[in-house]
């Protein structure tokens, strides 16, 4: 099973590296154009939520390919406070990524699932 991991903080300037990791990654695994894009949107957004979130640990991006299926990893969501009840947009940010893959898991941890190429 390939994987590759991206750990990152949570700097509101490494958005584009998180952007880039995940399109890179999806692209050397022949993702259709699309999903990749869709995927790209779907890891900025996690990465905003955590940034929103305040000063915590490192995240990580994974993605990794088994069965004919991609999954993107994205953990330590939230920081050590826990979601923010006072930031706008924290359940636009997930609703966006839940309107591009409904089957996604949404918590501390983010996993989205897709058909391989």
């Amino acid at each position: 099973m390939p994987t590759s991991r991206l750990r990152v903080a949570r700097d509101p300037a490494l958005a584009l590296i998180v952007r880039i990791f995940v399109g890179s990654v999806a692209e050397r695994w022949d993702v259709p154009e699309g999903v990749r894009e869709d995927l790209r949107l779907a890891a900025s957004e996690v990465f905003s939520v955590a940034v929103d979130a305040g000063p915590g640990d490192l995240m990580s991006f994974e993605l990794s390919s088994e069965n004919a299926e991609l999954e993107l990893r994205a953990d330590a969501v939230q920081s050590e406070r826990g979601r923010p009840d006072d930031v706008e947009g924290w359940d636009g940010r997930f609703d966006l990524v839940r309107a591009l893959f409904p089957d996604a898991e949404i918590g501390d941890t983010v996993r989205i699932r897709v058909p391989a190429a």
